[in-house]
């Protein structure tokens, strides 16, 4: 908390990071439309920005809630942190390529325990994934329909989202049907043990998934406007 409010920490994704010759390559991303939608349910948004690729705890400690956003590409950090929310018990939102992060901790979780390995998940899936980032997910067509997110009307973008009656999504949202914004070429395929589907859209695409109450992660995107603002004022509730 700082002056009466939660502060919500921005998960960025990283391109480049190792891959090339140039140090200058290895960059964080982060997205406006998040930072927009937390300020709008009262909240302080802030930067989580990992070092050497990992995640600083000490820097997850000062926050209160999580919101991994969406990006190009899925780093062992993605792992830690939804790993370290489980553990803390705080809230974590994991918007596309967060929700895949979700699904991927929880496959990644299977995998260690198959391999008798006791360590962090983190840990296993940092020495694991190279060449395999995407094992735990499976391509899908016709959901990146635009090549940019267009201002104004979002209409061509958006597509129903069927929500599970009794999941935390329909709750907060109070409908069980919604309009969803993709921007995706992966989804979840085989959902990993621990996490529960809550939202698919008409052609059967995981659109939407939770764990507990602590955890939600949405392949849609409710950060593009404010049609979905409950979903971001539950991290502040």
């Amino acid at each position: 908390m700082l002056n009466g409010k939660k502060v919500v920490g921005i998960v960025p994704y990283a391109l480049n990071y190792g891959k090339t010759e140039d140090r200058y390559a290895d960059k964080y991303f982060f997205t406006d439309t998040y930072c927009v939608r937390a300020k709008a349910s009262g909240l302080i948004p802030v930067g989580i920005l990992p070092v050497d690729c990992r995640l600083e705890t000490e820097a997850a400690d000062l926050c209160d809630a999580f919101i991994v956003q969406g990006g190009k590409a899925m780093n062992p950090f993605h792992i830690e942190l939804v790993e370290y929310a489980i553990k803390t018990g705080k809230k974590l939102l994991g918007i596309c390529l967060g929700c895949q992060s979700v699904q991927t901790y929880f496959g990644a979780k299977e995998e260690a325990q198959k391999c008798g390995f006791t360590g962090e998940v983190g840990e296993f899936y940092r020495q694991n994934s190279a060449g395999r980032t995407y094992r735990f997910l499976k391509r899908v067509e016709g959901h990146y329909p635009s090549e940019i997110l267009p201002r104004g009307d979002l209409s061509s973008v958006k597509h129903p989202v069927h929500l599970a009656p009794d999941s935390q999504l329909a709750k907060i949202l109070g409908k069980t049907e919604i309009m969803g914004a993709s921007f995706h070429i992966y989804c979840i395929g085989e959902p990993a043990p621990g996490i529960t589907v809550t939202g698919r859209a008409d052609d059967g695409t995981i659109e939407a998934i939770e764990y507990g109450d602590k955890i939600i992660g949405t392949q849609f995107h409710p950060d593009v406007d404010g049609e979905l603002q409950q979903i971001f004022d539950w991290l502040r509730d």
